[in-house]
């Protein structure tokens, strides 16, 4: 019988296009995973850690192979799709804006409001889920620029829990952080895997 893989990645090749031209960075990637897991990518600046994760969330296309999702191939998936299957947290702060933090959470469930991005109630309740398991419930007034580092990684850490994925992809989520803040997100990504069921990549 064959096996449900939540993820599967065959024969993969990672790089860049540019007119015309294509670098692979890496190749002959393999991976299947049928459980919630929590994975780590381990490796030198430049062998393709952030390509892949990039090249996983369908941000860049494959230079070739294949990643799937529950047994669809991710470039044949609508960015909405994508959006409800996986979310990602990437090394670049987004730019300077008045939104609160409440606000920048709440972008995690646009993919699943109508058109005006209305929440329901129950948008809210994972808004508010998200805030707490990532104890930044007190700053949701805050203004997203006025965060340290510690707490910026926090919320954006919130904001893709409040997208509701299967998958959490992050790129260097402790980078630039003090021990304090690096034991607190590894603990709030193991409790996404061991009590919520997630597969998290970083």
């Amino acid at each position: 019988m064959s096996k449900n893989f939540i993820l599967k990645i065959e024969n993969l090749s990672i790089g860049y296009f540019y007119r015309r031209e294509k670098t692979i960075v890496a190749n002959g990637i393999n991976v299947s995973v049928s459980t919630p897991k929590f994975i780590a990518l381990v490796g030198k600046n430049g062998v393709g850690k952030s390509t892949l994760l990039r090249t996983i969330s369908n941000i860049q296309p494959p230079i070739c192979g294949s990643v799937s999702i529950n047994k669809k191939d991710i470039t044949l998936l609508s960015q909405q799709e994508v959006s409800k299957q996986i979310s990602i947290v990437l090394t670049e702060r987004i730019p300077p804006n008045n939104f609160s933090v409440f606000e920048i959470i709440a972008l995690g469930r646009q993919v699943y409001t109508n058109w005006v991005g209305k929440l329901t109630d129950k948008d809210k309740e994972v808004i508010e889920y998200a805030l707490n398991l990532c104890n930044v419930f007190n700053l949701k007034d805050r203004k997203i620029d006025e965060l340290s580092d510690g707490q910026y990684q926090k919320v954006m850490i919130a904001r893709a829990i409040a997208q509701d994925t299967s998958i959490i992809l992050l790129d260097e989520p402790t980078a630039h952080l003090d021990i304090n803040n690096k034991v607190e997100i590894f603990n709030i990504l193991s409790n996404l895997v061991k009590n919520q069921g997630k597969i998290v990549i970083i």
